[in-house]
């Protein structure tokens, strides 16, 4: 029974990270992006002209057609976290350049919040406590973007590595793992979205926008955690190499820096996240080097 449910799973996840299949959810992300951005510049614009056809639009909805940038990019984040839970079967270290690559496209895209606020705010710019939020974004993002490009630049080419034994079960056990990701993902989606209903319900968009904005993330994160955590326990059936356990623990503790950034206020989510990145390069680094060069010669 255990056989077949993992034969099952294997063979579901398989189509859900077929070309076909990827190619129909990119389409769909893209036209709902698109969608989105409309009619947030559609609203921006009523709001601007006609707002007291709607009154309580004008407390929800900004008047700077710079903020409708922000929604396309909530979409595409998205589709990013599904290509994150796809990648953990293929390499747990392309998952976690996946989650690099995420929170780094979260900064970049409170930029252009940043950015539409310094655009209502035009004859203050030069005050600190408006041009400082900006500049702190954006020099954060450029770094996380730096070390991105070098942990994807140290994970370039294959090493040899210690043989795991029955690894095909291990893969199947990863595929399983991700499919029930995929369901909390979607779960977590749906719940989040009534919650900013709510928030807009309830007038509440100003105090709660951060909660709602972070709050999937770090749920997120959280669940991604504990699958991490799973996947390094049962890893110790399919592996003894030291250096290998090493590195994947090292991945559990960047993603724990990652959540912990969620929960915290700026610019200190900036600090963690960097910590995490820069963490997990250094891990990378040192387990190559320890891999290409440490093993012991049985004579």
């Amino acid at each position: 029974m255990l056989v077949d449910l993992f034969d099952r799973s294997e063979s579901f996840f398989d189509k859900l990270n077929s070309t076909k299949n990827l190619v129909s959810v990119e389409k769909i992300g893209v036209l709902l992006a698109v969608t989105a951005f409309l009619g947030h510049l559609g609203m921006i614009a009523w709001n601007r002209n006609l707002p007291i056809l709607i009154p309580f639009m004008e407390d929800l909805i900004s008047k700077n057609y710079l903020s409708a940038i922000y929604t396309p990019f909530s979409i595409l984040l998205y589709y990013e976290v599904y290509l994150l839970i796809l990648a953990i079967p293929n390499s747990i270290t392309k998952a976690i350049g996946k989650q690099f690559e995420i929170i780094s496209l979260i900064i970049i895209r409170d930029v252009f919040k940043d950015l539409s606020y310094l655009g209502e705010n035009s004859f203050d710019m030069a005050h600190p406590d408006v041009l400082y939020p900006v500049m702190i974004d954006m020099v954060g993002a450029l770094i996380m973007f730096l070390l991105v490009g070098v942990f994807y630049h140290l994970n370039r080419n294959k090493i040899g590595l210690h043989p795991i034994k029955s690894l095909s079960k291990f893969v199947k056990l990863k595929k399983l793992i991700s499919l029930l990701l995929t369901v909390i993902f979607l779960a977590l989606s749906i719940f989040h979205f009534f919650d900013w209903i709510n928030i807009l319900i309830t007038h509440d968009y100003t105090t709660g926008q951060r909660v709602a904005e972070t709050g999937f993330y770090q749920q997120l994160f959280t669940v991604i955690i504990f699958a991490d955590i799973f996947i390094l326990i049962i890893s110790f059936m399919y592996s003894d190499s030291y250096e290998l356990t090493f590195r994947n623990a090292g991945y559990v503790i960047s993603t724990l820096l990652i959540r912990f950034g969620f929960a915290v206020e700026k610019p200190f989510d900036l600090i963690f996240f960097i910590t995490a990145i820069a963490f997990g390069v250094l891990l990378l680094l040192i387990y190559r080097y320890f891999v290409k060069y440490t093993r012991p010669i049985n004579l």
